[in-house]
């Protein structure tokens, strides 16, 4: 008997995580400046310049470019200092290798600054890693056996399966200057920025992506008021993948890994963002398997193995809108500005999530101070989904209302995209061999069995029971070719001599 054998080629997610990591270090104030009274203002911004896949772990490393301001002893004014905090990560991932695929972005969720002294200070960045990794696998499988003989019987089966089909890793730099009018009397304090894609079409081997760069940045004039400005960048990019197909469906994941804004004198706003992305396709394959088998004249010999199967599907793109009362603790005058960083997902019910999300707020008080508050919120959402997968790639944007004098409404707009694994076995064969000749359960002059069967028997069960075929019962029963499962009644079963 010859057992044919079917492959698949796909990936496997072997690791999808989130986690958070802190790093710290001291700065001195430089001997021309002021002692610290109270630190007013911390943020960072990433620069990743290393991201290596090696055996069994991926290696981040860079450094984030600080921002802090203070308030000096006897002044009214604020000092900025910047401070570089370097960091190098290791995600411990069993498996990997230097052909795997791996998507990482990197984000800093806080930056806490408090003085030691009058004259030093200890910065601690906090940065999400979201880190997931793609290992090019095979589904081998049977699919059929071609018999020796007419008397072997198979019982096939069918499942469609979903598998991560293409893994493709893609960068590229947004580039662009902005006009801005009277840039010499404004300093650039701080600059976030959130990726977000408007089109994406794949097209015979080709990707056109479409997105905008939403600039959020903090900036001072010369009288020393603060104000946060929002600017959006468009850009477009067309990315090689061998064998895309046009229509195809496709998930793009992006990664801000470095950010350049440069206030310039003559009334210009230079931006430039390396981003690092990875390119996804699943495709759904009907696999073919055998359930079972057995032959009428001999006994077989029969090796089976539970095949594990990762399933993967892509889904369709996640919003939702939610609210939370943020307290403040003290009076406030005017909020400048808020963001929120996902650092997880709880799912609670099949309809219901919780995006748990670093939340930094700042606002001056009554006096018209600077002030920052940072605080971990979770968001309610809720989940339209039947397909049992889990929002992912979460982004949030907030909005700040005041719930009265000293806490605050967020209104958070989520947005991210559906998506799933799931692990499965299928029935493999690995092999068939004829054994011994069966013995005749029935005195070899009974040609026709007359028999009580319950419902919900199967006739698969009973043809193999009895070594006859399921075809030989139907014909004896005038039973359609459909039947499969039999209801309560008496049944006449043909026995082969």
């Amino acid at each position: 008997m010859e057992l044919i054998r079917n492959s698949i080629a796909c990936y496997d997610i072997i690791l999808d995580k989130v986690s958070t990591y802190e790093e710290s270090t001291d700065a001195i104030v430089p001997d021309t400046y002021p002692d610290i009274a109270r630190i007013a203002y911390a943020d960072g911004i990433i620069n990743m310049k290393e991201e290596s896949v090696q055996n069994d772990r991926i290696l981040v490393s860079g450094s984030v470019n600080t921002t802090v301001l203070y308030q000096p002893e006897g002044e009214t004014g604020l000092r900025r200092l910047d401070v570089p905090v370097s960091f190098a990560y290791i995600e411990e991932v069993r498996g990997c290798n230097s052909e795997s695929k791996c998507f990482v972005r990197c984000t800093v969720t806080a930056v806490k600054a408090h003085a030691v002294n009058s004259r030093k200070m200890s910065v601690t960045v906090k940065l999400c890693f979201e880190v997931t990794a793609y290992q090019q696998s095979e589904l081998c499988h049977t699919q059929s056996i071609q018999p020796a003989n007419e008397q072997l019987e198979v019982l096939y089966q069918t499942d469609d399966i979903n598998l991560l089909k293409k893994v493709k890793n893609c960068e590229f730099t947004i580039l662009d200057d902005l006009e801005w009018k009277h840039s010499e009397d404004l300093e650039l304090l701080h600059t976030d920025c959130m990726l977000k894609q408007t089109e994406v079409r794949s097209n015979n081997g080709r990707l056109l992506l479409r997105g905008e760069a939403i600039m959020q940045m903090l900036m001072r004039d010369d009288t020393g008021s603060i104000e946060q400005v929002t600017k959006t960048v468009p850009f477009t990019q067309m990315i090689d993948i061998d064998g895309i197909l046009e229509g195809e469906k496709v998930e793009v994941r992006l990664a801000i890994c470095s950010l350049d804004c440069v206030l310039a004198p003559d009334d210009m706003l230079s931006i430039g963002i390396g981003v690092r992305g990875i390119v996804l396709t699943d495709e759904m394959h009907t696999v073919q398997t055998i359930r079972d088998l057995y032959e009428r004249q001999y006994q077989l010999g029969v090796q089976i193995k539970q095949l594990p199967v990762q399933t993967c599907k892509l889904g369709e793109k996640f919003l939702a809108d939610s609210s939370e009362i943020m307290p403040i603790g003290m009076k406030v005058t005017q909020y400048l500005s808020g963001k929120a960083i996902c650092t997880g997902v709880q799912i609670e019910t099949p309809e219901q999530a919780r995006i748990k999300a670093e939340v930094d707020v700042l606002y001056l008080d009554e006096e018209s101070c600077l002030f920052q508050t940072h605080r971990v919120i979770h968001f309610p959402v809720k989940l339209l989904n039947n397909d049992g997968l889990s929002p992912s790639d979460i982004q949030i944007q907030l909005t700040l209302n005041p719930s009265s004098d000293d806490s605050i409404n967020l209104y958070a707009n989520v947005n991210g995209v559906y998506c799933g694994k799931k692990n499965k076995t299928i029935q493999d064969i690995t092999a068939v061999n004829l054994g011994e000749k069966r013995e005749k359960s029935m005195p070899p002059d009974v040609t026709l069995v007359l028999r009580r069967v319950d419902e919900g028997e199967q006739l698969w069960d009973i043809a193999r029971q009895y070594a006859t075929t399921m075809s030989a019962i139907r014909s004896a029963n005038n039973l359609s070719e459909d039947t499969k499962t039999l209801k309560e009644q008496m049944l006449l079963i043909p026995l082969e001599q």
